[in-house]
């Protein structure tokens, strides 16, 4: 099932999927056995760094997943990026960075209770970089979209929820030391909250009734809190 999973998040071509299962398998692996983490960083360190480079072989990583990943900084730098001319291999970098200034001038206008919950687009006329007409409904970074929309007041409530849900999980999977089903459970959820910590940064994942599932699983592991697992 892994293995399945894993060939469909590199068929997905995502960069913030790539990274946000690198984080999840992180935070799995470094609740299970630290290690095995350390062995695994060290190895993610030394592969991330030689694709930004351009130095893998490509006998080893695909050319295509190389490029890729080589495309990241870009986010990095992101004023020198926006004055670059829009081609089809730098369009998807260029236009988040576009979105994620006109969240920031969103912010900028009210910047402790934002522009007003799902205004984002009402809104992006007005901040909007040139050429980029089309809100596409959200600033492509989650965080961004929160801040711009509901100001630091807001942003700060959603970091204490996401964080809040973070220990929550941890002190479950404590609870849960002697029912091997619900602990292998909790620990699973906290890869799934890694996963959209990072994958977020580049993305808004919060659609199509993705906070349901997220609600519902939530539940399901607090469901298991009366359940009376035998010593034997």
């Amino acid at each position: 099932t892994a293995g399945i999973i894993g060939i469909g998040v590199v068929a997905s071509w995502s960069r913030g999927g790539w990274l946000g299962a690198m984080a999840g398998v992180g935070v799995v692996v470094f609740f299970r056995n630290r290690k095995t983490l350390l062995v695994m960083a060290g190895l993610a360190v030394v592969l991330l760094g030689a694709l930004l480079l351009g130095s893998f072989s490509t006998a080893i990583v695909p050319s295509p997943i190389a490029e890729r990943v080589q495309d990241l900084p870009q986010y990095v730098g992101g004023g020198d990026v926006l004055q670059q001319p829009v081609t089809d291999d730098n369009f998807a970098v260029i236009e988040r960075l576009a979105h994620w200034v006109a969240a920031l001038r969103m912010w900028n206008q009210s910047p402790w209770i934002g522009v007003g919950p799902g205004n984002y687009a009402v809104v992006y006329p007005t901040v909007q970089m040139p050429r980029w007409d089309d809100p596409l409904g959200h600033a492509h970074n989650i965080y961004l979209n929160v801040l711009a929309e509901s100001g630091l007041i807001g942003l700060s409530a959603f970091l204490t929820l996401w964080l809040g849900t973070a220990a929550w999980l941890i002190r479950r999977r404590r609870q849960t030391a002697s029912n091997a089903w619900a602990n292998a459970y909790a620990l699973g959820l906290l890869g799934m909250l890694a996963h959209l910590t990072v994958h977020n940064i580049f993305d808004n994942l919060f659609v199509q009734g993705i906070y349901l599932h997220l609600g519902i699983l939530l539940a399901c592991l607090e469901s298991t809190r009366n359940e009376h697992v035998p010593a034997n």
